[in-house]
């Protein structure tokens, strides 16, 4: 179920909690390590990484899950360190591969020192957080080094979800609706103009916007489309057309929105 929230200008997902429980259930998957060191780079991060940071460089992952782009990082020559609330998936993680240094924490409350990092990477996190991001953000501003980088990607509300909400095509807010529906919230998708002016008001300087993910954000919103979307989203055979459709359709119906901030020179 979805509901437009006018006041955040934000379409909140609910179905399943977004929990630690419901994480590490989401993540049990067999043949973990396979999983884990088979990822080497990945479309998104990793050359976004290269691009900004030298190799050596120490960066953090917040909320990790399987820990695949940690291993990619460390592959790459990266310091990198994997921080994730789900309990029992780093606990199987760290068994699975102990060369990585991933470990139990909330990103509302790193266990990091101040000024730490010299990059950090947020893959799909804050938008699962029901009073939003705020803490989270702060905790990156906190841990990154002046200049440091930030790599931030979420789900956003694209051309076409936004006009989905001008035409009253969502269910809207109401209190009593809201309060039923706490406890399955799962996530937004964010106004990216309101991300990025958050973020840049903390301190952050927007160096980089990319949108992505344009099948899965049409599919997601015309009906009428979803079931011939879904097998090119999802089959083997329709790998070569996939990029070359998704670079059509991202212009407006892109399904998530990637930010890269520095960190200003605050000495």
């Amino acid at each position: 179920m979805r509901v437009y929230l006018e006041d955040r200008k934000a379409l909140a997902y609910f179905g399943k909690s977004a929990t630690p429980e419901f994480w590490d259930a989401h993540w049990d998957v067999e043949n973990l390590r396979q999983r884990i060191v088979s990822c080497r780079t990945d479309a998104l991060f990793i050359p976004l990484v290269l691009k900004y940071l030298p190799r050596s460089s120490r960066v953090l992952e917040g909320g990790c899950g399987l820990g695949g782009i940690v291993h990619a990082l460390q592959f790459q020559g990266y310091r990198a360190i994997g921080i994730d609330f789900a309990e029992k998936t780093v606990a199987r993680v760290r068994e699975a591969a102990p060369e990585l240094d991933v470990r139990f924490g909330d990103v509302r409350a790193l266990p990091i020192d101040d000024h730490q990092l010299d990059g950090y990477i947020s893959g799909g996190v804050i938008e699962h957080f029901l009073d939003g991001y705020e803490d989270i953000m702060r905790e990156m501003f906190r841990t990154l080094r002046p200049n440091g980088f930030l790599f931030l990607s979420f789900p956003y509300m694209s051309l076409l979800r936004k006009m989905k909400a001008r035409l009253g095509r969502y269910q809207t807010d109401n209190c009593v609706l809201m309060k039923a529906l706490t406890d399955r919230f799962y996530q937004y998708a964010l106004d990216g103009r309101d991300v990025a002016r958050t973020f840049e008001e903390t301190g952050f300087r927007r160096i980089e916007t990319r949108s992505f993910d344009g099948i899965k954000g049409l599919k997601d919103e015309v009906n009428l489309l979803r079931h011939f979307l879904q097998k090119i989203y999802d089959g083997e055979r329709f790998q070569a057309v996939r990029p070359y459709l998704d670079s059509v359709l991202k212009q407006f119906a892109s399904h998530c929105m990637m930010l890269v901030f520095q960190k200003t020179d605050c000495s």
